[in-house]
């Protein structure tokens, strides 16, 4: 049996796990953006890409967890980490967007937050559906 402390290092050890792999999810994102402009991104451009990235790695941490997207309850299974990513999503790409429109002084065309907003859910949503089914299968 678990004491109370055991679950809380797990569940600090999962948070990380979700945090840094959120993180490296829309950095992925944003390098695949930079690419297909023509832009710097490799490694070597680390730098560039997290510049790119930043804002909406913000709204990320800034609104998903008010809306439960590390929330062991509504993330221990894929179809509920599924549904409460593209939630928290919606609520992250209006403020990454506002924050990016904010850095760059001027807001983008529509189809730049269109193709943001299914790309980025995608990857999101892999990355997180994956860590689900794997924590559900973990956990049996």
């Amino acid at each position: 049996m678990q004491s109370t402390a055991d679950r809380s290092q797990a569940g600090n050890g999962r948070m990380a796990a979700l945090v840094g792999g959120d993180v490296v999810a829309l950095m992925v994102f944003a390098a695949i953006g930079r690419g297909s402009h023509g832009e710097a991104a490799g490694l070597g451009a680390i730098g560039e890409v997290a510049q790119t990235a930043a804002p909406f790695v913000i709204g990320w941490l800034v609104t998903s967890p008010w809306l439960g997207a590390f929330n062991l309850k509504a993330t221990d299974a894929p179809v509920k980490m599924l549904r409460t990513t593209a939630l928290s999503w919606c609520a992250a790409v209006v403020a990454g967007s506002l924050l990016r429109a904010l850095f760059i002084g001027r807001f983008s065309p529509f189809s730049f937050y269109v193709v943001t907003f299914i790309a980025a859910l995608l990857i999101m949503s892999g990355w997180r559906g994956l860590f689900a089914l794997w924590e559900s299968r973990r956990t049996l």
